[in-house]
């Protein structure tokens, strides 16, 4: 077998020489394609018809008048960049800079519009790009629109709206590079809260890393079914609840309602299939489907090894969204998300070729994923309120089995756990505008969840498995809030609100405020300010699991254990110094209170702010506490001019306090993370219609806090022990990681096919982890993250 650098160097030669043999051919025809959208009011949701839409920079001008419906359409668009302005009187401008026209496909765009408190429309203060604000209006501070062209874009993200996120300001992965979990601000990964369509779902990414993650190994979502979406690092509004740190609140684009489209997409982590159109010529309504099947048993027989498994990782997905449209009684929409991932590193059965006794280990693990929604959304005849009503079911299923094999292959079950989660959830929330300064929302949530849960664990003290949690049954959370924007003028924006949070299982309620303001000073410079409390419960596993006593009475230690509480507060200004490019500083400071220990904890680390998934049965009581504080810089240059790039700089600390009092370094206080990330576009071809895209992206940041190791202690018990003196206090080496990522992009005439080649870490830096004990050497050995990753893919759209 070739070595990895000579199959890596062959397959970038192989990518650039196919790109080079097409950039000068071209087709002797202008190819064009159409765009076309829907234009709304961003706070009700009202058609709004009569909006002009012009191609910018077009002589004669291309334009077109949005019907009562607020559809429009602009026919026989060269491809290539192209800007669009869009006005309607009484209501602010907007742009949409650079707007990515393929021949392939049909640009569908939905245009959110805010009415402007002066009713004299020439009089608009920031005529912004719609791409730089979030989608959800409420939002004051910390909060990113995530567009499906950036996720597409970003070098070796492969399509993860997490793996995006890692180059925004405070955020960074949980550690390992073959996960996609994040961390905010210091934050545990479970903090996050995810939404899909305005309602909370479970953590929808394959190779889940345990009860209560946030991540896995990749996400479940594709970038052919999601829409632009908006992403929250603190400080959110009244109407996200259960969650500590972050929000991902996805939106599902709708399927092209007059032509049948379709993509396809081969690479060497698996296929791709995608298809959408209408299901008549007579209504809007639309289907949209997408099925993934991924393996990476090639990359591991090219040599770039994923996971060590004999194996290999394999997953596959489905996504859909049907959009049924009705002229008396609103709009339906009804989605799902599934999936299914299994790895397993199996035992060589050849005990010659043992050499260690890990070698006598095997694992397996199996995970199942599925979400099925409908959402109704219905305008009142006043076209000033609406109510928006999701129901969804969903399932997961997390299996983890580890078993040992003795010299005479007789298999000792190890570890075998199995969390079953069947969840029924309904959210209605009412949105009504008074009039351009004022906007109420109010809304409740029902969650219904059922569990079979089971975990048990080999105590080699007395050589059984012992039972750690089963438990079988179902229980309710109940969430209502109130929200309320006020625009006093063009400068002076407040959002107010309320959220009730009440757990039944331990019978524990919430009440959490939350405040923002926004001073625009003028059109280049901006404040900001958030409060809030927030809270989060902690997976239904934590409060079931159980104690067996020598008597054989079982105890339930935390069953009355309490939510994890943060009060969040953030400042931010916003520096646009030209119509392109911003810098932005936010600084924060969050408290932590409630939060799960362990009773009688010897090591003095066993908090819930150290941990990113997982369940225990351990005592637990409320009494840690925890700070995250610091201060984050952004300087983002939008795409325009066919190049973008964005460099964030956060400098924080995380910490978290024992009931003893003092103040330790959590798990995840890397301290410093430095972030650019890059990407020019050229124009080839004899017409400039076809497309070469360069993309870099860097990541550099503090090293992970470990436990250290102790040399001796270890040498002399004859296996490892850790210095929890020490613990997190010392630090591995400072993380640092290249991708880097090139495309070709072929416009033909009714079909468009593309070429990329995305490359994580493609300097082969093996960055470490932690370290461990090695026992038959008697020696510290480094754990290292993974090296070189290439990612091939061929797509074609039509």
């Amino acid at each position: 077998m070739k070595s990895k650098n000579e199959l890596m160097r062959n397959l970038i030669i192989l990518t650039l020489l196919i790109i080079l043999s097409y950039t000068q051919s071209a087709y002797a025809q202008d190819l064009t394609q159409t765009v076309k959208g829907k234009i709304t009011d961003g706070e009700t949701q009202a058609s709004l018809p009569g909006a002009y839409v012009i191609l910018v920079n077009t002589d004669p001008i291309i334009g077109a008048v949005s019907d009562v419906g607020g559809n429009f359409k602009l026919t026989k668009i060269p491809v290539g960049r192209r800007s669009i302005k869009i006005t309607y009187i009484g209501y602010e401008e907007v742009f949409i800079t650079d707007v990515n026209i393929t021949s392939g496909q049909e640009v569908v765009l939905n245009i959110k519009m805010q009415e402007s408190i002066n009713k004299m429309d020439e009089i608009v203060i920031m005529p912004d790009d719609i791409l730089s604000e979030p989608i959800n209006s409420m939002a004051t501070v910390s909060s990113m629109r995530l567009s499906v062209e950036s996720t597409s874009r970003i070098a070796a993200g492969i399509n993860d709206p997490l793996r995006t996120v890692q180059s925004y300001a405070g955020v960074s992965s949980s550690g390992d590079d073959e996960n996609n979990e994040i961390v905010v601000r210091g934050n545990s990964p479970r903090g996050m809260l995810w939404r899909m369509e305005g309602i909370e779902i479970p953590n929808p990414n394959h190779f889940s890393d345990g009860d209560g993650a946030s991540g896995g190994g990749v996400s479940v979502l594709s970038t052919q079914v999601l829409d632009d979406s908006d992403f929250m690092t603190g400080a959110f509004p009244a109407e996200y609840g259960n969650a500590l740190s972050s929000v991902f609140d996805l939106q599902l684009r709708t399927g092209n309602f007059e032509k049948s489209e379709y993509a396809f997409q081969i690479g060497v982590m698996g296929l791709q299939a995608s298809l959408e159109g209408p299901f008549s010529k007579n209504s809007e309504a639309s289907y949209l489907l997408n099925y993934r099947y991924s393996t990476t048993s090639f990359l591991n027989q090219m040599g770039f090894i994923i996971g060590d498994s004999d194996v290999f990782p394999e997953w596959q997905d489905l996504s859909l969204n049907i959009n049924l449209p009705t002229k008396k009684f609103g709009r339906f929409n009804i989605w799902g998300i599934g999936g299914i991932s299994s790895s397993a590193e199996l035992v060589d059965e050849d005990t010659t070729n043992w050499e260690y006794r890990s070698d006598a280990y095997g694992f397996e693990e199996n995970h199942t994923i599925g979400v099925a929604g409908i959402t109704h959304n219905y305008l009142f005849k006043n076209k000033k309120t609406y109510i928006k009503t999701v129901a969804s079911i969903s399932h997961t299923n997390n299996e983890e089995l580890e078993d040992s094999l003795s010299y005479n292959l007789v298999p000792t079950m190890v570890n075998n756990e199995s969390m079953i989660y069947n969840t029924i959830t309904a959210s209605t929330m009412v949105n009504h505008k008074f009039n351009a300064k004022n906007v109420m929302r109010v809304g409740a949530i029902y969650t219904h969840q059922g569990f079979d849960l089971n975990a048990r664990y080999f105590n080699y003290d007395d050589q059984v498995m012992e039972n750690e949690l089963e438990q079988d049954g179902a229980t309710n959370r109940f969430q209502a809030y109130f929200q309320w924007k006020l625009r006093l003028s063009t400068s002076w924006e407040f959002n107010m609100g309320v959220h009730h949070n009440y757990v039944q299982l331990t019978d524990d309620y919430s009440v959490e405020p939350r405040f923002g303001a926004k001073w625009r000073i003028n059109d280049k410079h901006s404040l900001s300010y958030g409060f809030g409390l927030h809270s989060k419960a902690e997976a239904a596993s934590v409060y079931l699991g159980s104690q067996e006593q020598p008597d054989g009475t079982i105890l339930y230690p935390n069953n009355d254990l309490k939510m994890t509480k943060a009060l969040h507060n953030v400042i931010g200004y916003n520096w646009r110094f030209a119509p392109d490019f911003h810098f932005r500083i936010e600084a924060y400071y969050q408290y932590l209170n409630e939060v799960p220990v362990q009773v009688d904890d010897s090591t003095g680390t066993f908090s819930a702010l150290n941990f990113g998934s997982g369940f225990t049965n351990v005592d637990l009581t409320n009494d840690g506490t925890g700070r995250n504080y610091g201060l984050e810089l952004t300087l983002e240059k939008f795409f325009s001019r066919n190049y973008y790039f964005l460099t964030t700089a956060s400098l924080f600390q995380s910490k978290y306090t024992m009931p003893d009092g003092k103040e330790r370094n959590t798990a995840y206080n890397n301290r410093y993370i430095f972030n650019v990330v890059g990407g020019k576009e050229f124009a080839v071809g004899r017409n400039k219609q076809n497309i070469i895209g360069t993309n870099l992206r860097t990541i550099w940041r503090g090293g992970y806090p470990i436990v250290p190791v102790d040399l001796e202690a270890s040498q002399e018990a004859g296996n490892e022990v850790r210095d929890y003196d020490n613990a997190y206090e010392v630090y591995s080496p400072d993380y640092f990681r290249l991708d880097i990522g090139v495309s070709y992009r072929k416009n033909n005439p009714k079909w468009t096919w593309i070429l990329s080649l995305d490359i994580q870490n493609v300097t082969g830096r093996l960055n470490v982890m932690d370290e461990y004990y090695h026992t038959e050497s008697g020696e510290i050995r480094q754990v290292y993250l993974t090296g070189m990753i290439p990612v091939l893919n061929y797509k074609i759209q039509f």
